[in-house]
């Protein structure tokens, strides 16, 4: 198919009616629509390297919906394949050079890029009691040709929502959005909670564990290496040896971890892939789009990555009380999470992760093409972490976990 080809009214009805085979839909026409997708950086970047239709497109689709006539204006997220955007990032690797060029090709089906294709697609068909997901009008999977689609309202800053894509305007994050945020977040969480086996394997090999972490150790290490030599200013000698204590201590501070509760995860929760809208009632109504990194993790994670990303050093205080207002959330909706002590140490142990795989990955990807809200993002992190002592939970190398090295 030409990337015509699924704008055609036929293609959309043939889609809408498999995602909700009880309404009678019929696609009448279709406009294209102007859109900003430079938020989406995996598909931008991966545009290039694909010869298969991929990125996002405005539409506005003229329907009749059980005989009402409506209009509804869409996007069409034409998804770049999982291998491709893995084998797009190894690219990125050997361009940066040194040990993550050696290392990364190692570990490239492994980084959580490798199922993104379908992993979103997965995330999208969740029940959501929350209301945090946009509004899902279809989805579509033809392995046959390697084509992956997802279409979705279309989010419009000024007319619909406010903060989309605000990851350069951090200040704009207010004390009601953020506690609005991460109320709606708890309540996700919750829906999600205990996941079973089944569930955790349907995301993939890659879903955060001790042994998974351990096993990336030595790519954890380059990509730490790499932060260090190029942006020594935010990779102190002080921050980069709490990183390596961290890969040191992995078996250590996971057996903590795999004594907390998973959930689903989006694991790229931040202002490139947020807005809000406003309900009925004129209330604040988080709502995350671009789940192609889903996967299971403790729920603090999230809350790790969205405050690393919208308090800046004039709000690092306040911190712990935005940790504090979602773990009573999550804990009224759950009845789980009563120790507040404990609740702090998985959220500081669930930085280190993100400070290793993902922090890692932003800054590899930095170290070629320059993202300007990262450093500041890098220096909330490390607030984050700040005074945790890994030492109490001892020191465990590669034994217990089977160390893979190259």
């Amino acid at each position: 198919m030409t990337t015509a080809d699924y704008f055609r009214p036929a293609f959309l009805e043939q889609i809408m009616r498999r995602h909700a085979p009880a309404r009678n839909i019929r696609v009448e026409r279709v406009r294209p629509l102007a859109l900003d997708s430079s938020s989406s950086i995996l598909t931008a970047l991966t545009a290039g390297c694909s010869a298969k239709p991929v990125g996002h497109f405005g539409l506005e689709v003229q329907l009749l919906a059980d005989g009402q006539p409506q209009t509804q204006r869409l996007v069409l997220k034409l998804k770049p394949a999982g291998h491709d955007i893995a084998t797009m990032l190894s690219g990125m690797a050997g361009a940066c050079g040194g040990a993550v060029a050696e290392i990364y090709p190692h570990y490239q089906a492994l980084t959580g890029f490798e199922h993104t294709h379908w992993r979103e697609l997965q995330a999208y068909g969740q029940a959501d009691p929350s209301g945090l997901l946009p509004q899902v009008w279809a989805t579509h999977a033809d392995p046959s040709r390697d084509t992956y689609a997802v279409l979705l309202e279309y989010l419009d800053e000024g007319r619909t929502v406010e903060l989309l894509n605000s990851v350069m305007a951090p200040e704009r994050w207010t004390d009601a959005h953020i506690r609005a945020a991460l109320t709606q977040l708890a309540a996700w969480h919750a829906a999600h909670l205990h996941p079973t086996p089944t569930a955790r394997a349907n995301y993939g090999p890659d879903v955060p564990s001790g042994a998974f972490m351990q096993r990336l150790a030595p790519l954890w290490t380059a990509l730490l290496s790499n932060a260090a030599s190029r942006f020594p200013e935010l990779f102190t000698p002080a921050r980069a040896a709490q990183l390596r204590q961290a890969i040191a201590h992995i078996p250590a501070y996971w057996q903590q971890l795999e004594q907390h509760p998973k959930t689903l995860v989006h694991n790229d929760l931040n202002p490139r892939n947020t807005c809000f809208k406003r309900d009925a009632a004129g209330q604040l109504r988080l709502c995350a789009y671009d789940w192609e990194l889903a996967t299971y993790h403790l729920p603090q994670y999230d809350v790790v990555e969205l405050l690393a990303f919208v308090l800046d050093a004039d709000r690092y205080h306040l911190r712990p009380l935005y940790l504090e207002h979602y773990r009573q959330a999550l804990h009224a909706l759950t009845g789980q999470f009563a120790d507040a002590v404990r609740f702090r140490e998985g959220f500081q142990l669930a930085a280190l992760d993100f400070g290793l795989h993902r922090l890692g990955m932003y800054f590899m990807a930095h170290s070629v093409c320059p993202y300007p809200y990262l450093p500041r993002v890098a220096n909330s992190f490390f607030d984050t972490i700040a005074g945790l002592d890994l030492n109490r939970y001892g020191r465990g190398y590669g034994v217990q976990y089977g160390l893979v090295t190259y």
